[in-house]
């Protein structure tokens, strides 16, 4: 517990999570609060309608992303739309459209329904055991989605980082992939998420907890590793990259994929 509470108080000052959505985006505190007091807000939740129905924040509607641009919706008045959480703007996409239609103010949950179930809870979820989910992110998807909002995580051997390195790392490091060039939009790359950068600061106000991204040799087995201490310790922002260096150094062209973790998010975001 020592160490996620300095993970906590090490991302309390992050960067806004996207210009896009920044401007027009609540908290999950915020959030909680305003329903708490009763006031009138719609809340839609546009994943998959398999995902809605595994759990998601009791009162909200479902209408899948897919599906919004072709929606008959009345006027609403103010709407709080959430995706997944776990990479992409599908939320602040919809947002933008949900805004161009008459009646309705929409704004974006920060951090979606990972960061609601990470920092209140409060989801439509039986409780008990449940099958593993394991979130995983595409090279392509991550590329197109970097921003601040997300730190790298690298769990590989061997970890190529600014700084003076032993002598005896510098030829494996050569193998390796530069997360620093390949991902230059990421809010930052550590090898802990317990140890984040401290020069992480928000230009205005704290911000939610990044998205943790995951990656690995390719092995298969670290990354789902960390995956699952994270969020045993409460921490739903995580997503692993499929296929660790491997899919970095193919650069997400086509090859062996790792075995073992298909996933509803991979399915609901092609």
């Amino acid at each position: 517990m020592n160490q996620l509470n300095a993970f906590q108080k090490s991302t309390g000052t992050l960067l806004a999570v996207a210009s896009a959505v920044a401007c027009c985006a609540m908290t999950p505190a915020e959030l909680g609060q305003q329903l708490a007091r009763g006031e009138k807000i719609t809340v839609i939740d546009i994943r998959s309608t398999s995902l809605f129905q595994g759990g998601h924040i009791p009162g909200a509607i479902n209408v899948p992303a897919s599906l919004l641009p072709q929606k008959q919706l009345p006027p609403m008045g103010r709407v709080v739309v959430y995706d997944g959480g776990l990479g992409g703007d599908e939320a602040g996409a919809a947002v933008t459209a949900l805004n161009r239609r008459k009646g309705i103010q929409a704004e974006a949950l920060e951090g979606g329904f990972a960061s609601w179930e990470t920092n209140l809870g409060l989801t439509t979820r039986e409780s008990g055991l449940h099958a593993e989910e394991l979130p995983m992110i595409s090279f392509e998807q991550l590329k197109k989605s970097q921003g601040a909002h997300m730190v790298l995580v690298d769990l590989r051997k061997a970890s190529k980082q600014p700084g003076p390195r032993p002598a005896s790392e510098t030829v494996t490091n050569q193998s390796l992939t530069d997360l620093h060039k390949t991902f230059p939009k990421t809010g930052g790359v550590t090898t802990s998420p317990f140890d984040l950068p401290r020069q992480r600061q928000a230009a205005g106000a704290p911000t939610e907890p990044p998205l943790l991204v995951l990656i690995d040799s390719g092995d298969g087995v670290t990354a789902q590793e960390m995956a699952r201490t994270l969020r045993a310790n409460g921490l739903k922002r995580v997503v692993i990259l499929a296929g660790g260096e491997a899919a970095l150094a193919r650069e997400g062209k086509p090859g062996l994929q790792r075995l073992g973790t298909t996933l509803e998010y991979q399915r609901s975001n092609k």
